[in-house]
């Protein structure tokens, strides 16, 4: 299975509906299991940079097939950055919250990335729009 367009708009539903239900102007990001992206959603009156930040997000959560939380650990945590560059990686990769990767069983799919509040604000909103997908129990 791999993320499609209609998957990504039922996820994109989910998560404005989150976002809203929390008052939250945010932008949505979902890639395919290669880091390409298939939707994004910037809500009205979100700040512009959230939807470069949440494709951000997407990209490193399905390429690497973590939580984009989670990629510090890959890097030195006491170095800026986690002492990831774009010279050494590339300008997508991001240690920030609120990119969290799409699976169908074990197997990652792709990655969904939100940017808009705080990072365990853009994780919930993450979580709404998975469960939105069939394999996800809802």
């Amino acid at each position: 299975m791999t993320v499609t367009l209609n998957m990504a708009r039922k996820m994109l539903g989910a998560g404005k509906k989150e976002a809203r239900r929390r008052g939250i102007l945010c932008s949505i990001a979902i890639v395919d299991e290669n880091g390409w992206l298939v939707a994004l959603h910037r809500m009205d009156g979100a700040s512009i940079p959230t939807a470069d930040i949440a494709r951000d997000k997407a990209w490193t959560a399905a390429v690497f097939r973590m939580p984009s939380s989670a990629i510090s650990r890959l890097g030195n945590p006491q170095s800026p950055g986690s002492g990831f560059n774009t010279q050494n990686w590339n300008d997508r990769l991001t240690p920030i919250a609120g990119g969290l990767p799409i699976e169908d069983d074990t197997k990652g799919i792709g990655g969904i990335g939100v940017c808009g509040e705080t990072p365990e604000q853009d994780v919930n909103i993450c979580q709404a729009a998975i469960r939105a997908l069939p394999t996800q129990g809802s």
